[in-house]
């Protein structure tokens, strides 16, 4: 990737840049490679890195050790669509460890598990593969984990979560990685944030492309940007602000960096210590022996959901898999559960179809629109001639939602609680060239807002959709089927397993349906399968 020929005209071109401002010498035309050379310069990185593994000068970075804390944010799993900064996920402390000359990367992370307590788990990327040890997951592991020494759990990453996490760690480095690799960089306009008017240059690497703002006083730089498409977002602009450089041990280093999406906070990170060019253990880097030659080559750019990705990741519900929608082996299926009623399943997320006379209806859009058109498919497959009129959205959780563009391009009306209808109008507006999966019909943003009760009825099946006061997510519906006696339920309760204790989820969906002054016999879930409502009920009754 790198060539040494490039890197030496580029120090050279650097050093002829310094040595004009110096001597009053005009200084050379301002170019996106002079732009990265004086920033390289800035950040104290005036030695060349030699490729002959020879001794480094003084002012080049070899090796860096990091220690921090990270506060995490996901606006797509937020308690309602008014503040999307609420709740916050927590936060996480790291150690990094980066060697220049091997291209490796190792991260301990302690980060929060869903439910109470930490995960402990740490991620190694060198030689083109990725490799974690530790339970990195709220619950199961991917089915590639196995046991290694002490119990501990081990596993490779897919190839979608290595390069995402490859890109996240060259944005750390990117002033380095411009350097490197000159022929890369290229020009890119002038960019406005915040009122401020930044130089920038663009870098095309192996992981993604990237924009770079340079400060125009410090020449550092400031913020990082790649565009990235997520799914309830549409196109946006994922940014890494970088500030409060100080100087550490003759290199400027940021010790606060802030990541948002579309302006909205995702990550904001703290560096408590970072160590330069100092000795690491000499095992740092090794590869668990029951993971050697397993690991899977980097996905595609093109085909990588980064947004996802390090979201999942820092929540712990990542399906670490590069079947992408069910673990590594799985596959998609339609399972009848009444009569024209058939459960999506086979993945993470499961999707309820209801025939009626002239037409579908989709109970939840989980994942993205891959997903929902796999799903869209296998049912016309199964009820041919009939379009989908209506996608009823239990809540807004991107999990559960992020999908709804293909039904929306299949004909469908989105149908939301109360409060949600202008967030999803918008949502079904916003741009998405960067979609990487291909609708079949146009996306209008027809979209019902209920409040109380929603009802159709073609040819005598009626289909409803209750609202429900829960502690989860604000307008959240309960989609109901009167004649199959069958309702459907996301989050607030994974039905198929018997229910030991109820929890105030569970208590909020008994409540709402003597509310609504219905009696299901059964559910069906947006997780888990289908089960008994009377089990529910008498665990509710007990818990009273």
């Amino acid at each position: 990737m790198r060539r040494t020929s490039m890197k030496i005209a580029a120090a050279l071109m650097g050093f002829a840049a310094f040595a004009a401002i110096g001597s009053g010498i005009a200084a050379p035309a301002d170019t996106p490679q002079t732009r990265v050379e004086t920033a390289y310069g800035a950040l104290g990185l005036g030695g060349e890195y030699r490729l002959d593994g020879g001794a480094q000068a003084r002012d080049t970075l070899v090796t860096l050790t990091v220690r921090g804390s990270v506060q995490a944010w996901d606006p797509g799993e937020s308690e309602s669509v008014s503040d999307l900064a609420k709740p916050d996920w927590g936060t996480s402390t790291f150690v990094t460890n980066w060697d220049r000359s091997k291209e490796a990367f190792r991260i301990e992370w302690q980060r929060p598990r869903a439910g109470g307590g930490m995960r402990t788990y740490t991620e190694i990327m060198i030689d083109g593969g990725g490799y974690v040890i530790g339970n990195d997951a709220n619950g199961a592991l991917t089915t590639r984990a196995v046991q290694g020494p002490n119990n501990q759990m081990l596993h490779t990453m897919s190839g979608l979560r290595l390069r995402a996490l490859m890109r996240e760690q060259e944005r750390n480095n990117i002033v380095i990685m411009m350097h490197d690799n000159p022929e890369r960089v290229s020009d890119f306009p002038d960019q406005t944030v915040g009122g401020k008017s930044y130089k920038a240059a663009q870098y095309r690497s192996d992981n993604g492309t990237f924009i770079v703002m340079f400060d125009p006083a410090t020449k550092l730089p400031a913020i990082v940007r790649t565009r990235d498409f997520d799914q309830l977002m549409g196109d946006a602009n994922f940014d890494a602000t970088m500030t409060d450089w100080r100087d550490v041990n003759g290199f400027m280093l940021p010790f606060h960096i802030v990541h948002t999406l579309n302006g909205v906070k995702i990550f904001d990170t703290t560096i408590a210590e970072y160590r330069t060019n100092a000795a690491q253990a000499t095992d740092v880097f090794n590869i668990p022996a029951a993971l050697r030659g397993k690991a899977s080559k980097p996905a595609s750019v093109g085909k990588t959901p980064y947004q996802w990705i390090v979201r999942r990741l820092a929540t712990g519900f990542y399906l670490d898999s590069d079947a992408l929608y069910t673990d590594d082996g799985g596959s998609l299926k339609l399972t009848d559960v009444a009569p024209n009623i058939s459960l999506a399943t086979g993945g993470s997320h499961n999707t309820l179809i209801v025939a009626t006379n002239t037409y579908l209806v989709a109970f939840e859009a989980p994942g993205d629109d891959g997903l929902s058109q796999a799903v869209i498919d296998m049912a016309k497959q199964k009820y041919p001639g009939k379009n989908f009129r209506y996608v009823v959205l239990t809540h807004h959780h991107i999990d559960h939602s992020g999908g709804v563009r293909a039904f929306v391009a299949d004909g469908a009306t989105v149908v939301v609680g109360k409060g949600d209808g202008a967030f999803f109008r918008k949502v079904l507006s916003a741009p998405a060239n960067m979609n990487p999966y291909t609708l079949k019909g146009a996306v209008t943003p027809k979209v019902i807002e209920v409040n109380g009760k929603w009802s159709v009825n073609d040819g005598g099946r009626e289909i409803d959709a209750f609202s429900l006061d829960n502690p989860h997510a604000q307008g959240y519906l309960i989609p109901y089927v009167p004649d199959a006696k069958l309702g459907f339920v996301t989050d607030l309760w994974n039905p198929g397993p018997a229910v030991a204790n109820a929890n105030p989820n569970m208590v909020a969906i008994v409540r709402g349906m003597e509310k609504a002054g219905v009696q299901p016999e059964r559910f069906a879930g947006g997780h888990g399968a289908v089960g008994n409502y009377a089990d529910l009920t008498k665990a509710v009754g007990s818990a009273r």
